[in-house]
This record gives C-alpha cells, structure tokens and sequence, in this order.
C-alpha cells in the first residue's frame, strides 16, 4: 500500500485515531497525539480503543468521542475481500483522515480503512522495534516526515473535570500519601514484594508518611497479603478502582513508586515526583520521560534483557539486588524540599 498523502491542516474536521494499546503505550504516544492535535486544529478527534484508557485524555485533547477497540464491527476491518457492511462505511466516511499506531505495518486494516471511505490513511509505529531510542522520539521522527512537527517533550496530562484530585475520598485525611503499585503486566517486571513491605514500612515509621497501594486485576493474588500488610501498618489498599479515579489519587500524592507499568507512565503524565523500578526491560526506551521522573536499576550486566516485549528470565535477579535502602534513599531525595 503506498504512503498516504495526508490532507491540509485546514481541511480535517474529524480525524479518527486507532490506538488499541495498554496504558503506558498509549500515555508514551501523548507527545504524538499531541502534535498530531496541533497539526490539525480544527479538527475533532475520535480514538479506537480502551475505552478507560482514552477516556483519561479527554481533559487533554479534542476528544469528540471514544470508541471501544472490542467492537464487532471491527473484525470486518481484517477480512480480505468480504463486502464491507453498509453500517461500517457509515460509521467511518465522514472522516477526514485516519492514523493508526500498531507495533508492525498493518496492511489489511489500512486498506479496509480506505475502502470503507475514509478521506486519508496513514500508519504510525507504537514504538521502536528496537535500540535505545525513547518512544516519543522515534515517533516524533515518523511524524516529522509526514511534515507534522512535533517535539519528543514529555506529555502533560491534564484530567478531567469529573476526576478532580482535590475530591479524593479514597485517601481518608490530609496525609501526606505516597502511591504504590508493586504489580504490571508481567511478574517479571515487578520488584520483589518483601523489599516493598521494607520500604513503605521504613516510609511509614521514619518519615510518617501514608501509603496508598493501588491493585489491579493482575494484582489479585496479591491481595491477601497487601490486605494484611495494609490493616497491620495502617496503610490504604485501592484495588480496582476506574482509572479515573486512580488518576485522581496519584495526583495526590507526594511520591509514586512503581515499576514498568501502566500506572507508573500515568503518575509521570500527571506531574508527581516518580520512583520507576527497571530491570529486564530498557528504560532508556520505556520510562516515563519528565524531570520529576527518577529511575532506579539493579546491578546486573545481563540486564535489560528483554527482546521487545519478550523477556526471557523468570527470577527478575536485577530487581531482587535493588533493595529497600537504595529505594529509600531516592525516595527521601525526591521529596525533601
């Protein structure tokens, strides 16, 4: 499929944005869908994908609606030959212009796009294939040769009005709070659980800090035991909240520690001072960019040692050697006036 001509600034009134990725992909493609907002000013932006998820960036960008990536209509869109259905050529021909961030060229979906009458089609990497080059720089470049400028600067998140940190009645008194999430979407990617129980525990007795741990669906068998912890120290456990509210919790706080996670991406769009965890996976590629940002990496040669998303050790050794004390140490740095 040849590169697509993208249409004048002046003349996209609704561009859609297929992004179907996890949290931290999506907030890692902010600088770029924020350029992308720029480019086009008039136009009003319709993303395809987690419906949570594309929801946090509707204080951030132009957001005319959120459409869920699980829809069934879709599937039409990865059918060679199949006529496509009258409802879906509908739904996408008042569009002007289409871009779509897949990790690999998606040649089918592009060309279904343009057949069920979109305007333009463009594709965008989610992220670099490989190497040290950080994410919104590798899509800042993809952007610029489209002749869409845009600067690879960390992305601001702004929430919305209905997630207002100051309306918090997850965190019960003034605190001050520090946010932990010791879970991601892969255990090896997480610090041990007894070096977080020895720093929150430092945290709370020589500093008198509050802690707030937040808990997914990936996190639940974790929960007996952070329920435990949280009840014998006083802390706070948050287990599934909606992401807004997440959101609006990490604002809160003086301090998030976590590791290559979703919600450690989330706390560096926000602005809060963050203590990002690394071992197998690269964080000259995959951590949250920003000043407020510190990353903490144990001592091992063989880290990282993730092959893209792949990462091939079972006992994540580099974070089990980076312990409590290193972290509390950049904790207390990152908070001390």
């Amino acid at each position: 499929m040849p590169a697509a001509i993208l249409p004048r600034p002046e003349a996209v009134k609704r561009l859609l944005v297929w992004h179907r990725g996890a949290l931290g992909d999506l907030l890692l493609a902010g600088p770029a869908l924020t350029a992308i907002s720029r480019h086009y000013p008039k136009a009003r932006l319709v993303g395809v994908g987690d419906v949570a998820r594309w929801g946090l960036l509707s204080g951030t960008l132009p957001l005319e609606a959120v459409w869920s990536g699980d829809e069934g209509l879709w599937a039409w869109l990865f059918q060679e030959g199949a006529a496509l259905p009258e409802a879906l050529r509908q739904r996408l021909a008042s569009f002007d212009l289409a871009l779509v961030f897949t990790p690999s060229f998606p040649a089918v979906l592009l060309a279904r796009l343009q057949e069920a009458g979109m305007g333009a089609v463009q594709w965008l990497p989610s992220f670099p294939p490989g190497g040290q080059e950080t994410v919104a720089a590798f899509q800042a470049r993809h952007l610029q040769g489209l002749g869409i400028p845009g600067a690879a600067a960390p992305f601001c998140l702004r929430l919305p009005r209905n997630s207002a940190a100051e309306e918090t009645p997850e965190l019960p008194g003034p605190g001050p709070w520090v946010a932990v999430a010791p879970g991601s979407g892969h255990a090896a990617k997480n610090w041990p659980l007894n070096h977080y129980y020895a720093f929150t525990r430092t945290l709370t007795w020589e500093q008198g800090l509050k802690m707030a741990w937040l808990a997914g669906p990936a996190e639940a068998p974790l929960l007996p035991y952070l329920r435990g912890l949280a009840m014998a120290y006083g802390h706070v456990l948050l287990a599934d909240l909606p992401l807004t509210r997440v959101a609006a919790v990490i604002s809160r706080c003086r301090l998030f520690v976590g590791g290559d996670s979703g919600l450690t991406h989330l706390a560096g769009a926000l602005g809060v001072p963050v203590l990002a965890l690394f071992g197998p996976t690269d964080p000259r590629v995959w951590a949250p960019p920003g000043e407020r940002v510190r990353v903490l990496t144990g001592p091992c040669r063989q880290a990282p040692c993730a092959r893209g998303r792949e990462i091939p050790c079972d006992l994540p050794q580099c974070l089990c050697d980076l312990t409590p004390e290193q972290v509390w140490e950049a904790a207390i740095a990152l908070i001390s006036p």
